[in-house]
């Protein structure tokens, strides 16, 4: 016999227990009922429930506690991301750096919800790709196959019918963009056995757990997850050079096709040959048959490797900071030169000889392959033909042979690409060709230049914006102030700038003073308690407008 207290500390009934062991098995109906069992039954049941109810409330008062002691997932991403919105306000450097940070921080502020929720979300993502992870290659890639035909790397077509001997893998297909591939470029002029012996060297190198296939002329595609690293594009050539090979990464990073600065509906094509491939060459006026072959378990291979594992083996850094990731998306605005009304610009001369200037020392293919791979002749052609100035035109004609190597293939059709490049003209490939082909000169000559043009533009059109502009007058009985365009503009409620100027006019307008212009702008005197009109140098205005 035992006294039993309920959580409010009341003496409850002595009750008689009984202990008994009943077997497992089919429950028993009972005709009768006994009013003592059922009375048992319902102080156990309050006792129970009571003793829950004071333990949940327990639990809730400690989590509460937790909470209140320690910041939240969120509070930190926060402090972090506002952190870095902070720092690119505050920094320091020129008045162009300047003005540049506070863009992206402008940018970034306008986009913070969004961001720290991604960033939020990132530990369900994690299990989401731990669940793909557990996946194995060919289960990933299975729906993203497609037939190579007549022992060629190229795609079957619908409704043809030809001979398929091997398979490429698409990654835009893919379900998930977290399998990327890197390719070793073994150099052609070794031996086999040198060939052989490099490929071996570099797979001791490697981690266990990756899928390996050895390409047709003795190189490597070794597979791996890109676990979140931030490559600068789909296709990412010679991120390595040696004497002996050269180091490619492929993976998924934009699925759309960008024209112009802008994302069209065109999923790009982004494809690495399959292993189970024959491809067919002419060697010494023979053709002789190529294969892509499994080195490993290539098909049940899971649980990938990191794309940074491996790359930190070989010292090898490639990624973009998140800054720089900002800055690129931002910086295709200046790439873009479609008009309004749909037609390509034309190019100035002083950009136009920049880009004749830097097409030295490539390698110029026959085959149009996608121009962040290789260069083709045809994308030279295209892009020389899009130069109105003729004697600029006359000079990047000249300059292809002089000063560039040309593929057997590419001298062989020169005539041919030539024709063709003059039937689609466009020179602001030349400026695509530079950034992936010439790549310090794109960004000490073109990059500037371009940047030029899209300021000469902007600023022809804010001409244009601020004669049909109609400025508002300053009206103190207004509670408008700079603080609601902050606000306005933190909520993304400006569509263009010129709604921005429209309303600094309520705020704000210059005469000129005796050294500098004077501004004029309304503010709350917080001494007063209204609003009233303080003039300040330009210099102190710029300042305010910063912040």
């Amino acid at each position: 016999m035992a006294t039993q207290k309920l959580s409010n500390d009341k003496p409850i009934q002595q009750i008689n227990v009984k202990s008994i062991t009943l077997e497992k098995g089919p429950k028993r109906k009972y005709t009768r009922k006994s009013k003592t069992d059922d009375k048992a039954k319902a102080i156990i049941d309050q006792m129970i429930n009571e003793q829950t109810n004071e333990q949940t409330n327990e639990q809730i008062i400690e989590q509460s506690t937790e909470q209140t002691t320690e910041p939240s997932q969120r509070q930190i991403i926060e402090e972090k991301y506002d952190q870095t919105i902070h720092d690119l306000i505050d920094s320091e450097g020129d008045l162009e750096t300047r003005i540049s940070n506070q863009q992206l921080a402008y940018r970034l502020e306008k986009t913070r919800e969004d961001n720290i929720f991604l960033e939020i979300m990132k530990p369900i993502a994690e299990l989401y790709m731990q669940e793909q992870d557990s996946k194995t290659i060919i289960e990933r890639v299975k729906d993203a196959m497609i037939n190579t035909v007549n022992y060629t790397k190229i795609g079957q077509q619908e409704g043809k019918k030809q001979q398929i001997t091997g398979k490429l893998i698409d990654f835009s297909l893919m379900n998930d963009d977290n399998l990327c591939v890197v390719d070793i470029d073994i150099h052609k002029d070794k031996s086999i056995e040198e060939i052989d012996k490099i490929r071996q060297n570099l797979i001791d190198t490697l981690p266990p757990n990756i899928g390996l296939v050895k390409t047709a002329h003795g190189g490597l595609h070794i597979y791996c997850n890109r676990n979140y690293y931030r490559l600068p594009s789909n296709r990412n050539v010679k991120v390595a050079v040696t004497d002996s090979f050269d180091i490619d990464v492929f993976a998924q990073m934009t699925k759309y096709k960008i024209e112009n600065g802008l994302e069209t509906k065109e999923i790009v094509q982004n494809r690495v040959v399959a292993p189970n491939t024959a491809i067919r060459e002419t060697k010494n006026n023979q053709r002789i048959t190529l294969k892509y072959e499994a080195v490993n378990d290539w098909e049940n291979a899971s649980h990938l490797a990191s794309l940074r594992e491996i790359l930190d083996k070989w010292n090898i850094d490639i990624e973009m900071s998140y800054k720089d990731f900002a800055q690129q998306q931002h910086d295709r605005i200046y790439g873009v030169q479609i008009k309004d009304d749909g037609t390509i610009e034309q190019m100035n001369d002083e950009l136009a000889q920049a880009c004749v200037d830097g097409l030295k020392n490539l390698e110029i293919h026959n085959y149009p392959q996608p121009i962040n791979m290789e260069v083709s002749l045809l994308s030279i052609f295209c892009g020389l033909y899009g130069i109105t100035n003729e004697s600029i035109r006359a000079e990047g004609m000249m300059n292809i042979r002089q000063f560039n190597k040309l593929s057997a293939n590419a001298d062989k059709n020169y005539g041919q690409a030539s024709s063709n490049g003059e039937r689609k003209p466009n020179p602001w490939i030349l400026t695509k060709i530079l950034r992936c082909h010439n790549k310090d000169y794109y960004e000490q000559i073109i990059k500037p230049l371009l940047k030029k043009n899209y300021e000469a533009k902007k600023k022809e059109k804010q001409i244009l914006i601020n004669q049909t502009l109609i400025p508002n007058k300053i009206d103190l009985t207004d509670d408008f102030t700079l603080l609601h365009i902050q606000q306005k503009a933190a909520n993304g409620e400006y569509e263009n700038e010129e709604q921005i100027v429209m309303d600094l006019t309520k705020i704000i307008a210059y005469y000129a003073g005796e050294t500098e212009d004077v501004y004029m702008i309304k503010e709350f005197d917080a001494i007063c308690g209204t609003l009233v009109i303080h003039h300040k140098l330009e210099g102190t205005i710029y300042k305010q407008l910063e912040k």
